[in-house]
């Protein structure tokens, strides 16, 4: 029990991470960006790259890899996505093809094969009488760090502000001065920026591979809907909650089915209230 819960807090923090930028597009834009998880994946790969093929130090190549995932997004968001913002489905099915273009590119340069990526953070902490390593805590406290500014920003700044009025009245905001499509931009760099940070510490996690971004994409999903789409606190809830669950399921069942309690949870929340649990 005391490894369900060490562990699963670790992930539930790994994963509220990876889906904050995903839920904070649909919340300003109220469109999905299936591309989000391929921001991931392509941060994992330029810090290897950068790190461990060029050489360069561990904070060079964080520093590459979250500008690498913001200039894709800011790159999807002012190629494509500003002009069919009107259109969801549009930007759905085209963020999921960019998704795959992405995976495609990197089996181009790294091929298939499976890269393990050296711990950030080597070493075991001993935490309740639980092995827990020293790379994941690292992560999770660099996620909460990340979350906690995300927070912040949202809540006390000028364009957090702005992010928050579009959110909840597009056409109010816009009456009242409010510039949406610089706000649709900052929160897709945001978003990118989140993406390369969660793409780091997922790759070293675990271990890089061009389908990579598939279960973050999943998981990502399966978050937004059952904490309701577009909400911060609904995503930290839901991230837990899947979190936990996947943990108890690889520990005690099978590791092959890692990703099922979380789509469970989806149907059951879809079917109960198809809102999400914090969703307006």
């Amino acid at each position: 029990m005391e490894q369900i819960l060490i562990q699963g807090a670790l992930l539930s923090g790994l994963y509220a991470l990876i889906a904050m930028g995903f839920t904070m597009i649909f919340g300003v834009g109220r469109v999905l960006n299936l591309a989000h998880a391929g921001y991931v994946m392509v941060a994992g790969y330029s810090y290897f790259w950068a790190t461990y093929m060029m050489g360069l130090p561990i904070v060079a190549g964080f520093a590459i890899a979250i500008a690498v995932s913001t200039g894709l997004a800011v790159g999807t968001y002012l190629g494509w996505v500003r002009r069919f913002l009107n259109d969801p489905t549009i930007v759905f099915v085209s963020t999921f093809i960019f998704a795959l273009i992405l995976e495609h590119v990197m089996t181009l340069a790294f091929f298939r094969e499976n890269i393990n990526v050296p711990p950030i953070v080597v070493g075991m902490t001993q935490v309740m009488g639980c092995p827990v390593s020293n790379n994941l805590v690292a992560a999770v406290i660099a996620s909460w760090a990340c979350i906690g500014a995300v927070l912040f920003f949202v809540r006390k700044t000028h364009m957090g502000r702005a992010m928050r009025a579009l959110a909840m009245d597009r056409r109010g905001a816009i009456i009242s001065g409010i510039n949406p499509d610089m706000v649709n931009l900052t929160t897709w760099a945001i978003s990118g920026a989140l993406a390369g940070v969660a793409g780091v510490f997922w790759g070293s996690y675990t271990f890089l591979v061009p389908s990579l971004w598939v279960l973050p994409l999943i998981m990502s999903f399966a978050i937004v809907v059952i904490g309701g789409l577009g909400s911060i606190e609904g995503t930290l809830a839901a991230a837990h909650i899947v979190g936990f669950m996947e943990t108890a399921t690889v520990l005690a069942i099978n590791d092959k089915l890692r990703s099922v309690p979380g789509l469970v949870i989806m149907i059951i929340v879809l079917l109960a209230r198809p809102k999400g649990l914090f969703g307006r």
